[in-house]
């Protein structure tokens, strides 16, 4: 009987050691799977880093346009039949900043935003347009005036004749009003164009001028003024 009962213990202590050496075994392997997984995602967040880090930061660049409407005007304003106020032209793009030309990374920069609204630039640049022509321009209480919304600004680089160039196509409606009646009104379409050297600015102004040249220059137009 003592001889079974030392038997018996010692199987049980060599199963007791067998289950402890498992378990240590088990923790130690456990222990290792997640140091690896810590030096997995360390490396991984260390990599993200330097990859965020190496690439280039862009901002929106600020760009003063500043238009002036200079040159020979499409048609002479001096003869006309009314007098004629500039109102508010307003904004109808979905964008939070008034002031954004483009979001598109061009020219090294990511994006593009003017001095003030884009629609009061376009504002100023009719009554540029409209003075460079002779037009009676009044404050208020004109005969007539004319109103409009800016719909939207496309700018891309495009290749034209072997020169990289900035293309800027600016897009509004405009009306003519009397009193709260609509006279006359359009969808005008103003596409600018300049080698890429010479920046965003320089393009703006040149699509001005085409969307102030498209509105003098329309004959449908001209008849309710002259």
């Amino acid at each position: 009987m003592l001889i079974m009962s030392i038997m018996l213990g010692t199987r049980t202590d060599t199963a007791n050691l067998d289950i402890r050496l498992v378990t240590n075994q088990q923790q130690i392997n456990t222990r290792r799977e997640t140091i690896s997984m810590k030096i997995r995602f360390l490396i991984s967040l260390c990599a993200a880093c330097i990859s965020l880090f190496s690439i280039p930061a862009l901002a929106v660049e600020d760009v003063v346009i500043n238009y002036e409407k200079t040159g020979s005007p499409r048609a002479d304003l001096s003869n006309m039949k009314v007098s004629l106020h500039i109102a508010e032209f307003t904004d109808g793009r979905s964008v939070e900043n008034p002031r954004l030309i483009s979001d598109a990374q061009l020219l090294g920069a990511d994006g593009f935003q003017a001095e003030k609204a884009i629609s009061e630039i376009i504002q100023d640049a009719m009554k540029s347009g409209f003075v460079n022509a002779g037009a009676n321009l009044v404050d208020a209480d004109g005969d007539m005036f004319l109103q409009g919304n800016l719909t939207a600004i496309d700018a891309k680089i495009i290749d034209r004749g072997g020169v990289e160039t900035l293309e800027l196509t600016l897009r509004a409606s405009v009306q003519l009003m009397s009193g709260s009646r609509t006279v006359w009104q359009t969808n005008l379409f103003g596409r600018g164009r300049a080698p890429t050297g010479e920046g965003m600015a320089v393009t703006v102004s040149a699509a001005l001028d085409r969307l102030i040249n498209e509105l003098i220059g329309d004959d449908y137009f001209l008849a309710e003024i002259r």
